[in-house]
Order: C-alpha cells, then structure tokens, then sequence
C-alpha cells in the first residue's frame, strides 16, 4: 500500500507540472486561432463565398382587372342583324321584282296584277325561310362553308314552296321558268351577300366588338355552367369573375380569371365598357345575393342575377342565348330590342347628316360672330357622361370667354353671368350653341333624343350632383340626347338645387323606362316651341 501511494503521488505530480504547459499552449493556440481556422479565415479572404440569392416566390399569381382586356369599340348584335334582315328584304324584293317583270312583259296584256303578286309572294317565302333557320345568329363559332349551307337549304326550300304554291293556283299568265330564273337569281344574289356578311362579322368578332362583354359576382357552380357552354357557341364575351371571398376563390374558372372582390369591381376603370353583371349566387344564398345586388344596383350597367331554374338545367344541350333567356332575369330593366336600336341610330344619322349638309351657313356664320366678339376658338369641348358612364368630349360653340372656360361645371350658369359673352348670350338663349352636338350624334356619341350629358364633376350647391341623387347613374343607361322628356318639360338649363337634379333624373328616368321611337319623333317636334318660349330659365 505505501508503495502504491508513492506511485500515485508521483503521477499526480507529473500531471500537474504538464497540464499547465497543455493548457497555455491551447489558450495560445485559441488566442492565435488554430492553423485551420486560420488557413479557412485565408480562403473566405481571397475567395468568399457568394452572396445567397434572395428566394423566388413560385406561386401562380391572381390576375388583376388591371390584366383584363376590355374591348372599347362595341356594336349592338341584335341592331346588326335586323339591319341585316332589313337589307335582304330590299334586295331579295328587288331581284325578284326585276327577273318576273322582264319574263312577264310582252307575253300577255293583262296588266301587272299577276307579276307583281308572284314577286311578293316569292320574296316574302324567301325571306321566312332565312328567318325560321336561323341564317342571321351569326355565331362566333360558325364556319362560312356552314353558315353557307344553311342560306343555300333555306334559299333553296324556298324557291321549292314558292313554285310548288304557283302550279297549284296555276293563274293564266303562270311562267315557270319566269320563277325559276328569278328564284335562282335570288340565291345567288344571297349567296354572295351571306358570304360577305360573315366575312365582316367574322373580324368584328375577332375584335370582341359584338359579343356582349359580361362579369360575373361569384365564383359559384353556376358560374362555371355559362362559362363552359359559352367556350363552345362564344355568344359572350366573359372578362372576368367578381367574389368577396377571395381565399375560397379560384385563381380562374375555365380561363376566365377570378380578379377581384366587389369593391375591385366598383372601381374598375373599364366597368363602363361591361355590358352586363351577372350575379350567379345559388338559391341558397340569398343573403349574399342581396347584399351584391344591394352594393351594384345604382350602377347604369345592366344588372341580372340567374334564377333558381338555371340550376336544374343541361347547360350542354341549351345555348348560351337561350340560358340567358330562360335564366337570367334582369333587376334593373330589360335593353332595347335590336329593332328600336337600329331605327334610332338610322334616324339619328339621318336627320343629323341633311342638318349639318343644309345647316352649314349657318354654323358657318354663328363661328364667324364668335371669333369676332372674343379672342378665342369657336368650338368648345368638354368632357361629360355617356352611356354606361363612358366619358366623351361634347362639341358646343363657345359663349363664354375663353379665359374663363369651367370644364367641370363647378359653378352653374347664373341670370347675368360675367363670363358669357355678347354673343353667347344670343346663342344660348337660342341653344344655338348646342347645334355642333350634331356632330357627336353622328360619331355615335349622342343620340337626337335622350337624357342630356352633364359634365363631368359637375357641382350643385357645392356638391357633386352624382351624390344628391341614388338613382343618378340610371340617366345614363341610354345615349344623351341633345333635347328630351325633361328638358320639353321645363327641366332645362343649370341645375342649382337637389330638388333640380332630382327632378331632372326622374324625368330622364321617365323616359328611358317608355322610349320609342315615335316618341323621340314627338320630342323632337315639340322641342323647338318650348326653346322659343322659354323665358325663365338661365341658358
């Protein structure tokens, strides 16, 4: 045991005396950093490591209303076909006139009765004929050797009916192969104007210019069904999906982006150029319903939502005009057909064409005066609302100074007023400073009749007339006019109070709910008395 002891003690001392050198050594070595550290401080100096790039975030982004293209040039389909038919008839009248005329004279003396009465009745057989197959839908989808086809079995069924019809009354002066040359002419003669037809509607359909533009509130189950069956007819033009709840929502449906909430929508810069909003919320949620309806109503947009029927509907064997027919019902009025658009737009370049032509001189002259009175241009042009909101320069002939031109019509015109001119005293007391509005009927800005344009911020007592009035926006669901309903019924001039503005809308409003064209006729005979007897009214 001692002699273990001595051992251990020996040991213990030895390691004593050698950990301190160990331990100094290693406190060098820390302070100095070892020769790895030093070596790896070396290489990140001359050669250091590259910086991280920055992560990519990968996700698909959501499209904005910014990313959706709206088309800003927009024909009315249903104007364009009944024009369409309107041209036919003249023609296929004409064609048909001239061929039995030419085989009927010299044959007989038994005067026009007999070749007069087979062209009516073979025209009018022609033209139901193109009618009952659909020959004027001109689908986007439609092929011209299909759309061909189609006038060439109505076209040739017809000239059938009619021949089969005149062997059967068989009258004395009955020339078949009169009817034949005349029924084959017919068919060429549409043969040739069909296929030229669906050439142009062919590019404006490419243009999206006739396709209604549609939006849609909810990316709902009924929203994708429309938005299927239109990819295969492209009746509509769908630019986009409306939902609140956005985290739920699709980036898209079927292509058609998921953009935005509501509030997205309201102050799209584009919502004048959407023909249509479409709520397309199921039955179950009528709050929801409500509620969108409640937020968009006062829009001048037409505003629809889908019935409850959609829903049990097989969208793949219905059309998408059809659909549309059968289960959309509009909350905020239905358009105007086809017809009265395409009678009015006719009268209106019309008249507004023979005014200017005989009207020169006179136009001429009031200019003349104007340059004379005040340093400055004749014409005057401002911004004001159209249809749908759209913003558009109105052309007036100047009769205020030129120094004090108020382009948002922030201070209405007062009895007296220090800013109108000698001149445009004369011409506003007349309205003859309306007459170069002539030339936005023409450009089809404007129509003769209708809602007159207010400007742009235009201010009474201090505030925006938009804001004093909730139903305001719906004056706007037509053209301006450059006379109509309010303004024959004393709601002429500036408007200086709420009480003016309300009036004035729910005249507009008036109108628009009635308009036709026989009225525009009577408003229009009516307007220029009431000018000439107005006294009261600041102009």
């Amino acid at each position: 045991m001692p002699i273990q002891n001595k051992k251990s003690a020996a040991l213990l001392s030895r390691s004593e005396d050698v950990t301190p050198k160990h331990s100094s050594v290693r406190r060098g070595d820390e302070k100095r950093g070892s020769s790895d550290s030093r070596l790896e401080a070396f290489a990140n100096k001359i050669r250091p490591e590259p910086a991280k790039k920055p992560m990519i975030d990968r996700r698909r982004k959501r499209l904005t209303t910014a990313d959706v293209s709206v088309p800003k040039q927009q024909i009315n389909m249903n104007a364009v076909r009944f024009g369409l038919r309107g041209l036919d008839i003249m023609l296929v009248c004409a064609i048909i006139a001239i061929g039995i005329w030419n085989g009927y004279i010299g044959v007989n003396d038994r005067g026009i009765a007999a070749p007069v009465a087979a062209s009516v009745l073979g025209s009018i057989i022609f033209i139901v004929a193109l009618f009952v197959s659909n020959a004027y839908r001109f689908n986007a989808a439609t092929t011209l050797s299909s759309h061909l086809k189609t006038v060439a079995i109505a076209s040739f069924a017809a000239l059938g009916v009619w021949l089969t019809i005149a062997l059967i009354v068989r009258p004395e002066t009955f020339l078949p192969d009169a009817l034949a040359k005349a029924g084959l002419g017919a068919i060429a003669l549409l043969t040739v104007l069909h296929g030229f037809y669906h050439t142009q509607i062919r590019r404006l359909h490419s243009r999206g210019a006739l396709a209604p533009t549609i939006v849609m509130l909810g990316a709902t189950e009924s929203a994708r069904r429309i938005i299927e069956e239109n990819a295969k007819s492209k009746e509509l033009n769908i630019l986009g999906i409306f939902d609140d709840r956005m985290a739920r929502a699709p980036h898209n449906i079927h292509g058609v982006p998921v953009v935005g909430t509501v509030d997205d929508l309201l102050a799209w810069d584009a919502l004048p150029y959407v023909n249509r909003i479409v709520v397309t919320l199921p039955s179950m949620a009528n709050k929801r319903k409500e509620d969108f309806v409640n937020r968009v109503r006062l829009l001048p947009n037409r505003i629809a939502f889908v019935v409850d029927e959609f829903e049990t509907l097989n969208h793949v064997q219905q059309r998408v005009s059809e659909i549309a027919e059968i289960s959309l019902r509009d909350v905020t009025g239905n358009p105007k057909s086809g017809r009265h658009t395409a009678v009015k737009r006719l009268l209106d370049i019309g008249i507004s064409s023979v005014a200017l032509i005989l009207g020169a001189p006179v136009l001429a002259l009031i200019a003349l005066l104007i340059r004379l009175d005040s340093p400055g241009p004749a014409l005057f042009k401002q911004p004001r609302h159209g249809f749908n909101n759209r913003v558009f320069d109105v052309y007036k002939f100047r009769s205020m100074r030129n120094d004090k031109a108020d382009l948002k019509a922030e201070q209405q015109t007062t009895v007296g007023d220090a800013r109108v001119t000698k001149i445009g005293r004369f011409i506003r007391k007349t309205s003859l400073d309306e007459l170069p509005q002539l030339l936005n009927v023409l450009k089809g800005e404007m129509s003769l009749v209708g809602p007159r344009p207010h400007a742009v911020g235009m201010k009474t007592e201090g505030k925006a007339s938009i804001e004093l009035v909730a139903e305001y926006a719906h004056r706007h669901k037509v053209k301006p006019g450059m006379t109509g309903w309010a303004q024959i019924n004393g709601s002429r001039g500036p408007l200086h109070t709420a009480d003016d503005v309300a009036e004035r809308v729910r005249l507009d409003v008036e109108y628009i709910e009635q308009s036709n064209v026989l009225w525009d006729i009577l408003i229009m005979l009516k307007t220029l008395p009431v000018l000439l007897g107005d006294r009261s009214n600041a102009r």
